[in-house]
């Protein structure tokens, strides 16, 4: 019989040797924790897991279990879509758990997805499923989203077999346009795939899967059109969006300028008006290598004919006037007359800015002034100038690259040749009743044309539109200088510019201080707020006289952002609260963003920034809207620009005042 210390004895060695083999086997321990957490599913547990197209990228991925990048053990299905999450948000990425600015309702983005799916399928007609002929009869689309705040929105596919997309949260707060844009992306990468499901050549030359000549690969009506394809179900923000403003700076540009191409999406309403809404996706179905859209269209729908395209394209510049396209004029009201096009005095006409120059397709919409008497006969003399004619006096010239300022030039561009210059131009009467008068397009190079103004008219305008004798493919290649401009020059009888005004030449300029009271709703998510047109309020008028100058004079003065005050032009600032003026710009282009007491500060997540004012000098408005997140209902601000002229030494400054009431 063994005593109590041999007991003691063994079981200390037993202790021992356990705590050893513990010790040596701690890493084996850990692991086996993480073998017993993990999950292995079965494919018959997956509901239409043959609808799941497994794409090449994932071959080594076993999606089976739930320590994969992708697993179905973090997934949900719906009809159309499967969508998968990182392991970051668990097992439910809506739960509260997960951090706000990462929370995802899986619900609302398969429900919105399914929307966006028959906007794409069933009206549009960018693919014809239950035939055969898609690959979606087969396979469900996919969605991926990704656990971080990095800001991702793509959409495309996968092997050429099916649509995809990859998205980040912060698109998903909540589900809207974004997702439809990326949508529309998917869809447009099925037309391709489908090409393929029909047993066509695998030759990247037809859908738009190409780019342009001297484009490095780049196609702009990819995102022209996933904007008009979102807009489909989001139609009020082919307004409210910022893209608006794009569109009003570049429209003179060609259709598929890269620079606008989120925001020239307009004329795939035009065409849809002409020859239904599965214009489009027919367009897409039937391109070929090399087309660009225009292209495409012109063989489709107007039997290869240039001319009667070139007819159709100015046909819809002065529709766009006044937005008078069906699916569009619908929410156009409140975004009339934001139209403006630079012009410099040259000997007793008007000639047509560098900046503003119209590009093949691209349109000037010149606002006049309304004669007092109904009935009026107002004239225009046109006269088209050669590529690279001088520039009109006072023209800075500045041309860009990559979207920003390169340098400056005395001429218009060279691209091009004479043979290739042409324009078509007219009027335009917008009534009071909201309907339209169209006056004649003309063509010539040089001649004098009129219009009968009718009586009730509320806005007149002169329209012209680059109209080139033979139809060229736009490079993407984001140098303005290689892009063909086609010059002219103007004179108006019986109206003028609108705001051009009598002034008395010996007059002295002064000071003015003009107030506006702003609302609008405080957002978590929008920067949007209002807009005050000075244009349309009659205040441009007052400045105009304030400073002895006219309108088109007030845009060509104004020196450059962040610029201190020069003789003879006006430079742009924030008052400060104690009277003093900042120049130094805190926001885009002309504009502040202003704190909680009126003080310019600059953009911030963690400073006391509340709300910006910006001036666009080309269309006489201000945008004012907010910092998101930062305002609540019942906030006030007052903050103030001004402009300051300098002439003989002395400055004048016209004030302006924003009192902002948040709703």
């Amino acid at each position: 019989m063994k005593s109590i210390s041999q007991y003691i004895y063994l079981f200390l060695l037993v202790l021992i040797a356990f705590l050893e083999v513990g010790c040596k086997n701690k890493e084996h321990f850990e692991e086996k924790v993480v073998i017993d957490s993990l999950r292995v599913m079965d494919e018959s547990e997956i509901e239409d897991f043959d609808k799941y197209y497994k794409s090449a990228e994932f071959e080594g991925m076993d999606m089976l279990r739930s320590d994969a990048k992708w697993s179905w053990f973090r997934s949900k299905q719906s009809e159309h879509f499967f969508v998968f999450w990182e392991a970051g948000f668990g097992d439910d990425p809506n739960a509260e758990t997960v951090p706000a600015n990462l929370r995802v309702d899986i619900d609302d983005l398969l429900e919105k997805a399914e929307l966006f799916y028959r906007t794409n399928v069933e009206k549009l007609k960018f693919t014809e499923t239950g035939q055969g002929k898609s690959f979606l009869d087969r396979y469900k689309m996919e969605i991926y989203l990704l656990y971080q705040e990095e800001w991702l929105a793509t959409g495309s596919g996968y092997d050429n077999t099916i649509g995809a997309l990859w998205v980040n949260p912060s698109t998903c707060q909540p589900v809207g346009s974004t997702i439809a844009h990326e949508i529309g992306h998917s869809f447009q990468y099925q037309v391709y795939c489908d090409k393929l499901c029909q047993g066509g050549n695998d030759d990247l030359k037809s859908g738009f899967r190409y780019g342009y000549e001297g484009s490095n690969g780049g196609n702009g009506f990819w995102e022209q059109c996933a904007q008009w394809q979102s807009f489909q179900d989001y139609p009020e923000e082919m307004f409210t969006s910022y893209n608006f403003d794009v569109w009003l700076n570049n429209n003179h540009r060609h259709f598929e300028n890269e620079w606008m191409r989120y925001a020239s999406y307009w004329l795939q309403s035009y065409w849809t008006m002409k020859h239904g809404i599965e214009t489009i996706g027919n367009i897409w179905r039937e391109s070929v290598y090399p087309e660009d859209a225009i292209s495409a269209y012109t063989r489709l729908y107007c039997n290869g004919d240039w001319s009667k395209t070139k007819k159709e394209l100015y046909d819809y510049a002065s529709r766009m006037a006044t937005f008078d396209i069906d699916g569009v004029r619908e929410y156009s009201e409140g975004y009339l007359g934001r139209y403006h096009t630079t012009f410099y005095t040259s000997g007793e006409y008007y000639q047509v800015a560098y900046a503003n120059c119209p590009e093949a397709t691209g349109f000037n919409v010149i606002p006049l002034n309304v004669p007092d008497a109904g009935n009026m006969v107002v004239a225009a003399d046109f006269v088209g100038l050669e590529p690279g004619a001088t520039l009109a006096s006072g023209d800075p010239g500045e041309y860009m690259e990559s979207g920003t300022v390169k340098g400056t030039t005395t001429k218009y561009n060279t691209a091009g040749s004479a043979g290739n210059m042409g324009w078509m131009y007219g009027f335009v009467a917008l009534k009071q009743d909201g309907s339209r008068e169209y006056g004649e397009a003309h063509s010539d190079k040089s001649e004098r044309v009129s219009f009968t103004v009718p009586a009730g008219t509320q806005s007149l305008y002169f329209i012209v539109q680059a109209a080139p004798q033979n139809y060229v493919v736009h490079p993407w290649d984001e140098k303005e200088l290689t892009d063909e401009q086609f010059p002219y020059k103007v004179k108006f009888e019986n109206t003028d510019l609108l705001g051009n005004i009598t002034i008395d030449p010996d007059a002295e300029p002064q000071d003015l201080t003009l107030t506006y009271n702003v609302t609008f709703a405080a957002s978590d998510a929008d920067y949007n707020g209002t807009s005050v047109s000075i244009s349309e309020n009659g205040d441009l008028t007052k400045i105009a006289q304030a400073f002895a100058m006219q309108p088109s004079q007030l845009t060509s003065n104004m020196l450059s952002a962040k610029t201190e005050p020069q003789e003879g032009k006006i430079a742009f600032a924030a008052v400060k609260p104690d009277g003093s003026l900042d120049y130094n710009t805190t926001a885009n282009g002309y504009g502040f963003w202003f704190d909680s007491l009126g003080n310019p500060i600059g953009w911030g997540s963690d400073n006391d920034s509340k709300v910006y004012v910006e001036y666009d000098a080309k269309n006489f408005s201000f945008s004012v809207g907010q910092y998101p997140g930062k305002l609540v209902s019942g906030d006030n601000y007052m903050v103030k620009e001004a402009w300051v002229y300098t002439k003989g030494g002395q400055q004048y400054v016209i004030t302006l005042v924003f009192n902002i009431d948040i709703k």
